[in-house]
């Protein structure tokens, strides 16, 4: 069984830039089915204040901000973080246009640096089963919350892109572990249980409809488990998985809600 999701040197060197996650990225933009994009339905989420105070943890590219940076209120603050210092140079490139809007930071979900009771909002998006200590790193987030304040973290459940896995576990012929396994839509809600005192589940219905192999092999190319010379089988293992055209992928999204009571 391959685990490198919470290597801190294999995240280092997965996360150095944005080419991997771009690549992940782009077969969920090209090919999903819901009726509202992933990252507008997100801030959609969002219950704060017009002066509200909010951090990001794990921002990766920047992609969340990117979308919503219309709708952000004149009032609000935000820090912009990541633990990758690529990643953080990725996001201030693509908020080049919104920079007065933002703040960027390194920074670590288990220590982060800012002071008690400083944000109204924690934002941690497809992030928190990358982090080796979790329990830590939720306390962390509730410090730094103000009384009433949430954590905002979507995940994925087990059974996420089960389809787009068995096909690479085939070229493989290991198990690959999914990427929410440590902090899934069914574990995620015991483990903020154990910190926050009211935690909600909010899903996000979603499927892919892959019309075209070459991002699917992208997807595959740009995790740890495989390398390009791998991608003449992975083209050849998922063509055969198509009917009339179509290969598709069933996936299992959520948002978890938690609040510091007041």
């Amino acid at each position: 069984m391959t685990d490198w999701l919470d290597d801190p040197d294999a995240l280092e060197e997965q996360y150095a830039d944005a080419s991997n996650l771009n690549a992940r990225i782009a077969l969920h933009e090209g090919y999903s089915t819901a009726d509202r994009e992933f990252h507008p339905w997100i801030f959609d989420q969002f219950e704060l204040p017009d002066d509200a105070r909010v951090l990001t943890l794990g921002c990766g590219p920047g992609k969340l901000w990117e979308t919503n940076a219309e709708r952000v209120p004149d009032g609000w603050t935000v820090a912009v973080t990541d633990f990758s210092r690529g990643m953080v140079t990725e996001a201030r490139t693509t908020l080049a246009d919104h920079a007065d809007a933002f703040a960027f930071g390194v920074a670590d979900a288990q220590l982060i640096p800012f002071a008690d009771e400083r944000f109204d909002a924690v934002t941690a998006n497809h992030m928190l089963y990358h982090v080796p200590d979790r329990e830590a790193a939720l306390r962390e987030i509730r410090r730094v919350l103000v009384p009433g304040g949430r954590l905002y973290a979507t995940t994925i459940g087990d059974r996420h892109m089960q389809e787009r896995i068995d096909v690479e576990e085939r070229v493989t012929d290991e198990v690959l572990v999914s990427g929410g396994t440590h902090f899934s839509l069914e574990n995620g809600g015991e483990q903020l249980r154990a910190v926050f005192d009211d935690v909600a589940v909010h899903p996000y219905d979603d499927a892919l409809r892959v019309t075209d192999v070459e991002p699917l092999v992208a997807y595959a190319l740009s995790r740890n488990e495989f390398d390009d010379s791998m991608a003449p089988e992975l083209h050849a293992a998922f063509e055969r998985e198509f009917e009339d055209g179509v290969f598709h992928v069933e996936k299992d999204v959520g948002m978890f809600v938690a609040r510091k009571r007041s």
